[in-house]
């Protein structure tokens, strides 16, 4: 996410940006290591593998486990997403870090691992250098 895109939301009818995922990436968010890697290397697709409900999220592969043509259908949540933190913490205890229910939005790749005052002061100057009309 950056002034741009925030921008584009506004002028499309949006009262505001979802940027959820723009803030994963930051020094003070709770996310492992490992979800902070996913979300600047990983393609990003719709799914239902972790709540059951489609939800955008790192693909790797639990979620690969949406495509298995003869797969059951997903549990309602909690359980689903329960059962995939509990296979998530096997599969880790193993070295093996591909299985975690990782959300993410569709700009993942773009995250910017700096402090979230940071990242709300350059958003901030991003829209305003995006909406002043010599840059357009």
């Amino acid at each position: 996410m950056n002034g741009t895109e925030i921008l584009t939301a506004l002028q499309t009818g949006a009262v505001a940006a979802q940027m959820g995922t723009a803030f994963v990436a930051c020094d003070e968010s709770a996310a492992s290591p490992v979800h902070r890697v996913a979300l600047v290397m990983a393609e990003t697709a719709m799914m239902r593998s972790i709540s059951g409900r489609p939800a955008r999220g790192v693909v790797n592969r639990f979620t690969e486990l949406d495509t298995e043509p003869d797969r059951p259908a997903v549990p309602a949540y909690p359980y689903a997403y329960d059962a995939g933190k509990t296979l998530d913490a096997a599969a880790r205890s193993r070295g093996e870090s591909g299985y975690g229910a990782f959300r993410a939005g569709q700009g993942a790749a773009r995250t910017r691992p700096i402090r979230a005052a940071c990242l709300m002061t350059l958003l901030s100057e991003e829209l305003r250098n995006a909406a002043t009309p010599h840059n357009r």
